[in-house]
């Protein structure tokens, strides 16, 4: 095959792309695409004359993604390679929050908050849909480890720092707080902070970011392990680096950056990944709003000495609780939620909100997520941790980002891309524009459109400008403007729209994290899960018995994750 022949232009995308031109329209993403993909990679592999592609990513988190959308969006040929689905780590199992860090201010992380608000502010910009505004309470009581006078003076210099780009904080007395949330526990209250942050779905804001590369030209493998990583000199007596994935596939790259979150390590960055993180540990417990009918977004302080914040969120029809910093140790994949840590959850945020239904029988769902952090020296509690990024090169050049917060993955992009830029041969660096240019293109939904049109309204928090061509194809086929689940957003355009154009390969894919019915349905998807794997199976070409094959791993994970059994689906 020659460099230049078609079929390879069509995987790469225009060797010279033109940074600034308009992005394509969205590509079909479908398990043929998948499949069609991983054949050509393939054949690539076995060519005599095998041209690199600018920039291999290795991970589809949030990381991950913000390199390929920046790389991609300069004109570089770009590839991502995840060794299972996208999001699938951390970056589908945070607390959901774009936010500053108000407790970092108390550890003195002055740069790291102000790069944080910054980049709070680009993304209202680049994916207003996805990324919302709310005022969050942080209530203070007699015997609290952070008292009400060092909350004002922390959000007075939080305020600062945002340069006042967004609504100034406010000092609370013990009866206006309640009048904001009447839920709060009265004795002992001695007034609240309210001040501005940010919601986001992770896994949709992750999948957003990658479907952008992918309109810029970049390509996304999923379920292709990467298993080595080595250096090798090319034809023309360049240097290139070599990702070996399962199966023997090996693909060329002018450079490779690991961006793999908790699992980076020295299997594929040697010596300097060993020992380079410590992993926290967060869990999440989600409940129906009735039962925890909360009006904002609540910051609450774990009792005594303990550093701990913890967060009670409005989530639609549902409210989640959320903790962070254990340390955690093992496989972060296999990381679930303990009796112990779910006792321990309510019966904090149970101190807080003592008119709440917080049995454990009320639980619908939970989640745990581990967050890489960038080891420092002693064994502490990870709450002492930085969350700041390191860009580091091994000797065979490989790049890895670790460390980090979701709120600031563009700028850590950024930078990660500029490092690359310096190894590749190119007359040019341009310069990075991920900041100027939203993720979904199109003219923001007005007020009344989701005035006027339940679905759309249903579709915009998850889909933004694209929710007028999921729409439009609802009113052709009435049958999928229906609800999966008659008290939650999604509809049977969206299981369509995700087989076609977003890269699913298993049923896990579909109902955890690009629609959350593992997290917000009472019966964890098992009411509709045979009806998707179904039409999974057909749109992936595989025999009737892998239906049961999906379910079964989709109960295993969810068990895995949450601890909690899926009904047998009907």
């Amino acid at each position: 095959m020659s460099l230049d022949s078609p079929a390879r232009r069509n995987i790469r995308g225009p060797e010279s792309a033109d940074a600034e031109s308009a992005p394509k329209p969205l590509r079909p993403w479908s398990p043929e695409t998948l499949r069609a993909l991983r054949e050509q990679l393939r054949a690539d592999s076995q060519a005599p004359a095998r041209e690199p592609w600018d920039l291999v990513v290795v991970g589809a988190g949030i990381t991950g993604a913000g390199i390929a959308r920046d790389a991609a969006m300069r004109g570089l040929s770009v590839l991502v390679l995840e060794a299972a689905d996208i999001a699938f780590g951390t970056s589908s199992r945070s607390t959901r929050l774009i936010h500053g860090g108000v407790r970092y201010l108390e550890q003195g992380e002055l740069g790291l908050v102000y790069e944080a608000l910054r980049e709070r502010a680009r993304l209202y910009q680049i994916a207003g849909h996805l990324v919302r505004p709310a005022r969050f309470l942080f209530p203070a009581y007699t015997g609290d480890r952070l008292p009400l006078w060092k909350l004002r003076a922390g959000l007075s210099l939080y305020d600062a720092l945002s340069l006042y780009r967004a609504s100034s904080h406010r000092g609370l007395n013990p009866r206006r707080t309640r009048e904001l949330e009447p839920l709060l526990a009265e004795p002992g209250l001695r007034g609240a902070v309210l001040y501005e942050d940010a919601v986001t779905d992770d896994a949709r804001l992750t999948l957003a970011t990658l479907q952008s590369a992918r309109r810029h030209g970049a390509r996304v493998l999923t379920y292709a392990p990467v298993e080595s990583v080595s250096r090798e000199r090319g034809e023309d007596g360049t240097e290139l680096q070599v990702a070996t994935v399962r199966g023997g596939d090996r693909i060329h790259a002018r450079q490779l950056v690991i961006a793999t979150g908790p699992w980076t390590s020295e299997r594929l960055l040697g010596a300097p990944g060993r020992e380079l993180l410590s992993l926290s540990q967060g869990i999440h417990l989600v409940l129906r709003a009735a039962d925890v009918p909360v009006r904002q977004p609540l910051v609450l302080q774990a009792k005594g000495d303990e550093r701990r914040i913890l967060f009670v969120i409005p989530w639609g029809a549902r409210t989640y609780l959320g903790t962070t910093d254990t340390r955690y140790t093992g496989d972060p994949g296999r990381a679930g939620v303990t009796e112990e840590e779910i006792s321990s959850l309510l019966s904090t945020v149970g101190r807080h909100l003592p008119g709440a239904r917080l049995q454990r029988d009320r639980i619908i769902s939970a989640w745990s997520g581990v967050r890489p952090l960038v080891r420092a020296g002693g064994s502490g509690s990870t709450v002492e941790l930085s969350r700041k990024h390191r860009i580091i090169r091994n000797e065979d050049g490989v790049l890895a980002v670790v460390g980090g917060k979701l709120t600031t993955y563009r700028a850590m992009a950024e930078e990660a891309v500029d490092r690359a830029l310096e190894r590749l041969p190119r007359r040019t660096r341009p310069a990075c524009q991920t900041q100027h240019e939203a993720l979904v293109p199109g003219e923001a939904l007005t007020r009344d459109e989701l005035a006027n049109d339940s679905l759309l309204a249903d579709l915009s928090a998850r889909h933004g400008p694209d929710a007028r061509t999921l729409a439009r194809r609802a009113a052709e086929q009435p049958a999928l403007r229906e609800r999966l689940v008659d008290d939650l957003p999604y509809r049977w355009v969206e299981v369509e729209h995700a087989l076609e154009y977003e890269g699913c390969t298993h049923l896990d894919d579909l109902l955890r994290r690009r629609l959350p019915l593992a997290l917000t349905d009472p019966q964890l998807g098992a009411g509709v899960a045979r009806r998707v794997a179904r039409r999974l199976i057909e749109a992936r070409g595989g025999p009737g018995r892998e239906i049961d094959e999906e379910l079964e791993r989709y109960a295993a994970l969810v068990r895995r994750e949450s601890g909690r059994e899926v009904p047998a689906a009907p």
